[in-house]
């Protein structure tokens, strides 16, 4: 069984549907059954995937879903049944009937949605006001609820958790909610593909243990989340952009006068929970420090490959500028082998088997 993890590098924001969705193309190409599995994060991903004509922004499913790509939620993973028919009454618009196993993931009510987007200290160290830190604490504090509970238990367990009133209209569409999502959920097993693609939904600095305390996300976003046997022999997909992103408190990206960054496609934009979207140069000693506060180098069976999007962003410039040893650094652009040779020059913490490229457009330029 081929086994390929998909990882933002930084922040998040990076690109990772687009290494999903052509690892998937690549693998029914090959005559294989591949299958997308989330496992960190609930449905603050927005991943942004095009084929056949067709654009979606993947929340809740896996973004190999247009290709007719199951998704399987795993254990380590949250879903909100709201989001999820939301979403996939949006996919049944545009063609699209996707297919996916959530039985293991741990439930989000409207009640973790409330309290994140309320919550001072929350809205303090940064939230998506989708609900998951709130759903992963509970969760681990009072009993863990999945699918398989009853929903109004559910309710009653969580209000009485977050010692608030029950409102007729959260209950009604979250019952109605996990009703639905309860006929149209398909049971998976994982031995029945042999090609099994996790897909990650945020970037290692955001990690609950090893990112930017406090401005991290609930769960964790890197190989910590695998039993060492998960990763004999795996493949690693390090997403990251040619520039540097972030959404949310935190870290702010170094930016630099007549550098466009914003002359793109981009599906990240304001919202009252996480401000602004900001980005600056790439960094390189940002991403060699998230390498090695997740410990990559140790990882000796895994197989690690740079996945690099927005190239089109240095064509357009005409140069590259970057941060390396705390100097503000630009060379002009010349070509693709160039970049790639650039990264692996300053890619110190851990060895690169392969380099990939997209453009802006969210195509691969080379494909893996």
């Amino acid at each position: 069984m081929d086994k390929k993890i998909v990882l933002g590098s930084l922040f998040g924001d990076e690109g990772k549907g687009v290494c999903v969705q052509e690892l998937c193309r690549k693998a029914l190409s090959e005559g294989k059954r591949p299958l997308v599995v989330r496992f960190c994060g609930g449905p603050q991903a927005a991943h942004t995937v095009f084929f056949n004509g067709l654009t979606h922004i993947f929340s809740s499913f896996g973004s190999g879903t247009l290709l007719n790509v199951p998704t399987l939620y795993v254990k380590t993973s949250l879903i909100d049944p709201i989001c999820i028919v939301n979403e996939y009454n949006v996919l049944i618009n545009k063609g699209i009937t996707p297919q996916f196993d959530v039985c293991s993931a741990k439930i989000i009510t409207p009640y973790d949605v409330e309290f994140c987007r309320n919550d001072k200290k929350t809205l303090s160290d940064g939230t998506c006001g989708k609900g998951v830190y709130a759903a992963l604490l509970r969760s681990n504090s009072e009993k863990c609820f999945t699918l398989n509970d009853n929903p109004n238990e559910i309710l009653k367990s969580v209000v009485k958790y977050y010692k608030t009133t029950r409102y007729k209209e959260y209950d009604e569409l979250f019952v109605n909610a996990i009703e639905k999502v309860r006929v149209l959920n398909t049971k998976i097993c994982v031995n029945d593909y042999d090609t099994i693609i996790y897909e990650g939904t945020q970037g290692l600095l955001l990690d609950s243990d090893l990112g930017f305390q406090p401005f991290v996300t609930a769960t964790n976003t890197g190989l910590n989340n695998f039993d060492f046997e998960d990763l004999q022999n795996a493949e690693v997909y390090l997403v990251m952009r040619t520039y540097l992103t972030r959404h949310g408190n935190g870290y702010l990206p170094y930016q630099v006068e007549n550098y466009n960054l914003n002359d793109k496609l981009e599906s990240n934009v304001y919202n009252d929970f996480q401000g602004n979207f900001k980005t600056g140069v790439f960094d390189f000693d940002l991403l060699n420090e998230a390498f090695l506060r997740h410990k990559l180098n140790k990882y000796e069976n895994v197989k690690f490959n740079v996945f690099l999007t927005h190239l089109d962003t240095i064509e357009k410039n005409g140069k590259f500028i970057f941060l390396k040893d705390k100097k503000l650094m630009e060379v002009e652009y010349q070509n693709c082998e160039q970049i790639k040779n650039l990264f692996a020059e300053n890619i110190f913490s851990i060895g690169v088997r392969n380099f990939y490229f997209s453009t802006n457009s969210m195509y691969p330029i080379s494909a893996l």
